[in-house]
This record gives structure tokens, C-alpha cells and sequence, in this order.
């Protein structure tokens, strides 16, 4: 009887691992999901950037208003969508610190606290407008 209950109490904990194990995979796969949808956001701030850029460009060289409140637009758009990933990377940091706190994990999250901010620094540079000889760029 007693070896009974120590079969059933062993297969219940190594079923109880696999579950954990099992959770484990299918979070880094959801992980990796979300990753791959992040690349393709970066691969439209890539393009959006290049035409804010062109229009920055047509700005200066002929001083159409009409361009420099698209070009500012379009940078408003691709920093604050770069601000919710650098949010979206802090949470996912914060996660990892949970679960394991060593010296990666806590770099880990001291890097996306520092992107956050100068991510949270840009966009209020360019909240602000201004100075475009004095810009930096983006």
C-alpha cells in the first residue's frame, strides 16, 4: 500500500514538472510570437522613418510648412510606437528579474529602464518641436 502511494505521489510530481516545463515552452513560444511581430513593427519604423526623412529633406530645401507637420508627424508616430515596445521590453525585464535574480536579469532590467527613459526623453523632444538646426536625429 505504502509503495503504492509513493508510485502515484512520484507520478503526480514529475506530471506536475512537465506541466511546468510544458507552461514554460509554450510562454517562450508566445514570447517569440511577440518578438517576430516587434521585428515587423521595426521593419515599418524603418520605412516610415526613411520617408520623414525624405520630407525633412524637402523642407529644408524648399521651406514648405505642409512638409515639416507630416515629417514631424510621422517622427511623433515612430517614437511613441518605440516608447510602447520600450514599455512592452521593461515589463518583460521586470518578469525575468521575478523569476531569477542574478546579474543578467538585473542588467537586463537596468537597460530597458535606461531605453524607456531616453525613448520617453525623445519623444518629448519631439513633443516639444523646435530648433531644427539643433535636432538630433532620430
Amino acid at each position: 500500500m505504502l509503495l503504492k502511494l509513493y508510485n502515484l505521489e512520484s507520478l503526480i510530481s514529475r506530471t506536475n514538472i512537465k506541466l511546468i516545463m510544458n507552461q514554460n515552452k509554450i510562454r517562450n513560444l508566445q514570447n517569440l510570437e511577440i518578438d517576430d511581430f516587434i521585428w515587423y513593427i521595426y521593419i515599418f519604423i524603418v520605412v516610415a522613418s526613411l520617408y520623414s526623412n525624405k520630407l525633412e529633406r524637402e523642407y529644408l530645401l524648399s521651406g514648405n510648412m505642409e512638409k515639416y507637420r507630416e515629417f514631424h508627424s510621422i517622427n511623433l508616430v515612430v517614437l511613441t510606437i518605440g516608447f510602447l515596445i520600450y514599455v512592452y521590453f521593461l515589463y518583460r525585464g521586470y518578469e525575468l528579474y521575478q523569476k531569477k535574480r542574478d546579474y543578467k536579469s538585473t542588467l537586463n532590467l537596468i537597460s530597458a529602464i535606461l531605453f524607456l527613459v531616453a525613448g520617453g526623453i525623445l519623444l518629448y523632444l519631439e513633443l516639444q518641436g523646435g530648433d531644427l538646426e539643433n535636432e538630433l536625429g532620430i
